[in-house]
């Protein structure tokens, strides 16, 4: 059986404009929504989708179109990846998508593309304890239109997903916002025990439903336990939570953690043309650009070489460059030596090239460090190192008499996501707690010679 096609012309919506002026809202001029602690707990109790055990592995129904999510690594505002999952291997595979919503009628979206990688995750003998096997199916979008909201489906031979739409990476300078975190596993056996991790996916859709220039999630490393399917699947399936209520997917652009060596990152997360080590950068506008470093392979050598051409690249041509790794260089909780091999070989780079903001995750606490250059604080020219990844994972003590959390600085344990809001003027940062509340809020300034 094929997708149903329609015939007729469709009713065609006005398309969303994120940057549209919206009506007042109480909530939103509050700075975002408010999910109350009742409705959190009540959305990430244990139900038939969250509630499988080892001896009674649950699945939803066998047809379904499941783990729908966008992947960036690559020129957001033109490429996309598409992925979802099944639990049938399946024969055709394609996503149908406009610039206008169609009612999740797959004969009526203008454009479609077909799966580049189709396969089954691939599985150890603990997973099936757990989960029934899965099947990931991956669309490669391009030609796509900057700053444009996209409408789709996936479709899986007679299987159609609900229509989804996500709004891609802009080409010109108006201001929009992105979320960072870190670190969404838990300690344990149990791969569906994540209920902080649900509740703060809760606060990234509320937050995605209160600021509609939010682009992306920068996933700072650490997704799961291990990048085993059992894990994997339970991960896929709570960032089902970060969609909004009207169906707009929240993109991934991701960071390798320690935790996420096995095959089934790879699985999960990948892309068409090369990156295979994870270290890439992607410009977010036209004066924005981020940088994704792996700190799971060797810092030096062929990281280090790119990373000192890459700066040099993107620091002439933007108002702001910031990067996203898993391991720190300034811990909140490990020992200040764990951090020395991204101090060598990487914070010199980062501050000849005047780097804006570094994103840190690994130590599971909340931090943000005072300006640092040549290992002692600047206020004038330092770097803000910030993390320590918040997104589910159980926080840990930090240490806050090191000299990095004198004066502006700061650590804390708990759990948290960041907002960026970045603009020609400044460049916002907050940090939210899984009830919504504020625990940080600083401001940056663009670096002298990139004010324009």
């Amino acid at each position: 059986m094929s997708p149903e096609i329609s015939s007729t012309a469709p009713v065609v919506p006005a398309p969303l404009d994120p940057w549209a002026p919206r009506a007042p809202d109480p909530l939103a001029r509050r700075g975002f929504l408010k999910l109350t602690l009742a409705a959190a707990a009540a959305a990430a109790a244990p139900s038939t989708l969250f509630s499988r055990t080892g001896e009674n592995p649950v699945i939803p129904e066998a047809g379904a179109i499941e783990h729908h999510r966008v992947l960036w690594m690559q020129n957001p505002a033109t490429e996309a990846v598409i992925s979802w999952t099944t639990r049938f291997e399946g024969a055709n595979h394609r996503v149908h998508y406009d610039t206008v919503p169609r009612q999740g009628k797959p004969g009526n979206y203008e454009n479609n593309s077909d799966s580049f990688k189709n396969g089954q995750f691939t599985l150890v003998a603990e997973d099936e304890k757990w989960v029934k096997p899965g099947f990931f199916h991956h669309v490669h979008l391009t030609g796509l239109k900057p700053g444009t909201t996209y409408y789709l489906v996936m479709v899986s031979d007679d299987q159609v997903s609900q229509e989804f739409h996500f709004v891609t990476a802009l080409d010109d300078d108006r201001p929009f916002s992105m979320l960072f975190g870190g670190d969404s596993r838990i300690d344990g056996d149990d791969p569906y025990a994540h209920n902080d991790r649900r509740k703060m996916n809760l606060r990234m859709s509320a937050l995605l439903e209160a600021d509609p220039t939010i682009l992306a999630l920068v996933h700072g490393g650490d997704y799961c336990q291990r990048a085993e399917w059992r894990y994997m699947d339970a991960w896929l399936s709570d960032h089902e939570l970060c969609t909004s209520k009207t169906g707009r997917l929240l993109p991934i652009i991701p960071t390798r953690g320690n935790h996420d060596m096995g095959v089934g990152f790879t699985e999960a997360f990948p892309w068409p043309t090369g990156l295979e080590h994870y270290y890439y950068s992607l410009p977010l506008s036209k004066r924005v650009a981020l940088m994704i470093l792996n700190t799971e392979i060797s810092l030096s050598g062929d990281q280090r070489l790119w990373l000192n051409s890459e700066l040099a690249r993107l620091r002439a041509d933007n108002r702001w460059v910031f990067a996203s790794y898993h391991q720190p260089a300034f811990p909140s909780v490990r020992a200040v030596q764990d951090g020395a091999s991204r101090r060598e070989h990487w914070v010199p780079l980062f501050e000849k090239y005047n780097l804006d903001l570094a994103c840190e995750s690994h130590d599971h606490a909340l931090k943000r460090t005072l300006k640092i250059r040549d290992g002692k604080p600047d206020p004038e020219n330092g770097i803000v190192y910030i993390g320590d990844g918040g997104l589910g994972v159980p926080q840990r003590k930090p240490d806050p008499s090191r000299w990095w959390f004198a004066d502006d600085g700061f650590t804390k344990p708990v759990h948290h996501v960041h907002l960026f809001q970045i603009g020609k003027e400044d460049f916002h940062v907050r940090a939210f707690g899984m009830d919504g509340s504020t625990l940080d809020d600083f401001r940056l300034w663009p670096r002298a010679g990139h004010e324009g």
